[in-house]
């Protein structure tokens, strides 16, 4: 199986913090087993834009030096942190280039893989209390739900050392693309692959006490549904012609992100591997979907990986966006 091509062109997001710099080092870590190129970008505010969205009034255009002026001292600053934080990496052969971008976090992001074409962001994220996440998100939430090529989102740990890579498959239309990656991955880091199917035909929650025959018929159905899930599991390897003796296959009952954490707990996966459907707006804050969740409650590294059709729509869903939030700024 060809592990290089897995990924070749690999945006490494920093702020600068701990968490940031276990992504860092992921991304490096991925970059030279996969040989693909790396950039490490930091996101400075857009200082202008910030100043002109504020509804307060007109009278700011002879501060309008001012401001340029501090924007070019963020972005100098930033630039002065990168190459720093990069001639670490230099001084042990590693090959990566430094940018500054401007804006806002997730969305100077998503400029920056339509322009140079990333096929993967790797960020950290330091977790946010639910009140807080819900009300205000993170970068990592955001461009999970809107990044259109997949996203690493890296905790503490060494790549070098997965033993094991999860990968949950619901057999959506993602699941072909999400397994041919997590068995890419797992060839290039040497680890073990599990593949895991959750469902949940039914614990009918709050009913009165069941007769015995019910619970015997509900039964037989959990017992056929497992079977079903796992000559499913088998189809998708041998569709992709993987080997079906270097994956490991689980099909477990029960609410899926609580299954997919427990069982990358038991199974001590570095990395679970997932697909999403990129939900946004108020849907993607109250509904979210499983990745999300797990994203939110997971303490092992993620890669979430988005149906083309979909990550296609994310992109003229973000024109769109940013075209109307042009035209305010001008009325403004």
């Amino acid at each position: 199986m060809n592990t290089v091509g897995v990924f070749r062109n690999v945006l490494c997001a920093t702020d600068f913090s701990e968490s940031a710099a276990a992504g860092l080092k992921m991304a490096v870590a991925l970059a030279r087993r996969c040989r693909a190129k790396i950039t490490l970008a930091h996101v400075v505010r857009d200082v202008p834009m910030s100043f002109a969205m504020l509804d307060y009034g007109t009278g700011w255009e002879p501060l309008a030096a001012d401001l340029s002026r501090l924007q070019n001292e963020l972005r100098d600053d930033a630039e002065q942190r990168l190459q720093a934080l990069a001639a670490e990496y230099r001084e042990a052969g590693v090959e990566l280039s430094t940018e500054v971008l401007v804006g806002v976090p997730y969305m100077a992001i998503i400029d920056a893989v339509k322009e140079q074409q990333f096929d993967l962001v790797v960020v950290g994220t330091r977790g946010m209390a639910a009140v807080k996440r819900v009300l205000i998100g993170s970068t990592a939430t955001r461009l999970a739900r809107t990044c259109p090529v997949p996203v690493w989102v890296a905790r503490a740990g060494d790549l070098e050392s997965t033993q094991a890579i999860l990968a949950p498959l619901d057999f959506s239309p993602i699941s072909d693309r999400l397994l041919s990656m997590a068995a890419k991955l797992s060839s290039a880091l040497g680890a073990k692959l599990h593949l895991l199917h959750v469902y949940d035909t039914e614990e009918l929650y709050g009913m009165p006490p069941l007769s015995d025959d019910t619970r015997a018929e509900l039964s037989y159905y959990r017992r056929r549904a497992r079977r079903a899930a796992l000559w499913k599991l088998e189809q998708a390897l041998e569709k992709l012609g993987i080997d079906q003796t270097t994956a490991t296959l689980h099909v477990v009952q029960g609410i899926p992100h609580q299954v997919i954490n427990s069982t990358a707990r038991r199974l001590d996966a570095g990395l679970i591997v997932m697909g999403s459907v990129g939900r946004r707006g108020l849907s993607g804050l109250l509904i979210g979907n499983t990745a999300e969740k797990v994203l939110h409650t997971s303490d092992r590294s993620l890669l979430i990986v988005k149906p083309e059709p979909v990550a296609e729509q994310l992109v003229r869903n973000e024109v769109a966006a940013r075209e109307a939030r042009n035209e305010a700024v001008a009325v403004v």
